[in-house]
């Protein structure tokens, strides 16, 4: 089975319903998962789009079946095609708690995109590996917890939510940033984000 020759892309579908297709079919046939991987790194940015996609869906229901195609990803993340990065960043994000190894290793590059990346779902995305691998160990959590302190007063505190969301997760792991997270929350209890205004909230308790 061609399983590429399904996707959205391929089939002229301008709709998402062709890659769900695709990626309820990998999550019955995980061993499909090798075709949507080699797609991943195809020239065609919108096949390539699609595979990243793919990935982002089943990563949602089944984290580990992607844990074998992290490295690949990674190699996506500064793709030159918008879609693919965010797709890519969004898969890594909902895999990140799990394979920290590999996310320790591309720390640099996730901190690069939230300060350069013109997309903003990217630069999410890019937040929320952050948080997800920050959470997994003291020594993650340290090594992000500046970064995202950074990340706080880039784009004008346009993901203020996002980052201190992200914070909270880290917290959790490390209990000796409490205080500087309280601090920080106490700047965004009159932020102009609802989602700010929640998270420092949740901080300060």
């Amino acid at each position: 089975m061609n399983i590429l020759s399904e996707l959205s892309s391929q089939i002229g579908d301008r709709t998402e319903a062709a890659n769900k297709r695709v990626a309820a079919k990998a999550l019955r046939e995980p061993n499909l998962l090798e075709q949507i991987a080699s797609g991943l790194m195809s020239p065609d940015r919108k096949l390539a789009g699609d595979c990243a996609e793919v990935m982002t869906d089943v990563a949602a229901e089944k984290p580990e079946l992607i844990l074998p195609y992290s490295n690949s990803l990674i190699t996506r993340i500064d793709h030159e095609d918008t879609r693919v990065r965010w797709e890519s960043m969004h898969t890594l994000a909902e895999i990140a708690s799990k394979t920290p190894e590999n996310i320790s290793t591309i720390v640099h590059k996730l901190v690069e995109r939230i300060a350069i990346d013109k997309s903003v779902i990217v630069r999410d995305y890019a937040i929320r590996t952050l948080g997800e691998y920050g959470g997994t160990s003291t020594e993650a959590a340290r090594q992000v917890w500046p970064h995202l302190r950074k990340a706080l007063t880039l784009w004008e505190g346009k993901h203020a939510g996002k980052v201190l969301e992200a914070m909270y997760n880290v917290v959790s792991i490390d209990p000796s940033l409490k205080v500087d997270a309280k601090k920080i929350a106490k700047q965004f209890n009159g932020h102009r984000s609802a989602k700010a205004r929640t998270m420092a909230k949740r901080l300060l308790n």
